[in-house]
């Protein structure tokens, strides 16, 4: 008899613990792989956007540095047209002239230093990798609705972004002036001074608006209940002297 039970013990207890591996591996299967699946592919794939591209900085040259891989298209983009509210095309000016001044910075880095040390090219290379994130920002809050404020922040971050390149390489080059970029950067100004209006314009209709919507809700109070919570205030504050 007790020969039998723990045979039956025995036997239930391999069940068991076979059950018990057979839902370990099936768990592991379910959802541990499809999870580093999903990540490796999701590392392997995810896009990088970026100035330069991520080879040995040892073999880029100073000509691949530009101020965004798609600056020309995005320029001639048709569908900057249809803008009815007169700011896009201050953000176009802005996105243009930071262009045109990395191209003559890098012009000008060329011709007065032939040759440029590695240390001189990484620190000009690092800047500029920092400059294509700032125009994607200008470029993705040129599409509607609109923000003013918002175009302005991006647009000044792109060119305190660009006057930083403009800063390394006239260091590089040992000019303690610069005329033109400083012409450059006061003309942007320009545009970003249209910007900031149209902001304050918006702040100052968003307030008159809201101003307006506690006007008409003072308006539509009934007056006698007005005059009768003053009465009861008034009552009161006789009752405590």
């Amino acid at each position: 008899m007790e020969t039998v039970v723990l045979a039956a013990i025995s036997f239930l207890s391999i069940i068991f613990v076979g059950s018990l591996l057979a839902l370990i591996m099936v768990c592991r299967h379910k959802y541990c792989q499809p999870f580093g699946f999903l990540t490796h592919q999701f590392k392997d794939t995810r896009p990088e956007i970026n100035l330069i591209s991520n080879e040995d900085v040892t073999d880029m040259e100073l000509d691949d540095v530009r101020l965004h891989p798609n600056i020309e298209k995005i320029l001639t983009d048709e569908q900057w047209v249809d803008d009815a509210t007169g700011l896009i095309p201050h953000c176009l000016a802005i996105l243009k002239k930071c262009h045109h001044l990395t191209e003559r910075l890098v012009a000008m880095m060329m011709t007065r230093v032939p040759q440029q040390s590695n240390q001189d090219l990484n620190e000009i290379i690092d800047v500029a990798k920092k400059i294509s994130p700032r125009v994607d920002d200008v470029v993705r809050a040129m599409y509607p609705p609109l923000d003013p404020r918002l175009l302005e922040a991006r647009c000044m971050a792109l060119i305190l972004s660009v006057t930083h390149m403009a800063l390394v390489i006239r260091s590089v080059c040992q000019l303690r002036t610069c005329n033109w970029v400083e012409a450059a950067l006061t003309d942007m100004e320009e545009n970003l001074q249209v910007l900031r209006e149209a902001g304050i314009a918006l702040e100052s209709t968003s307030a008159h608006q809201m101003n307006g919507i506690s006007s008409i809700e003072c308006s539509e109070l009934n007056p006698s209940e007005l005059i009768s919570g003053n009465s009861v205030l008034s009552r009161n504050a006789v009752n405590t002297f």
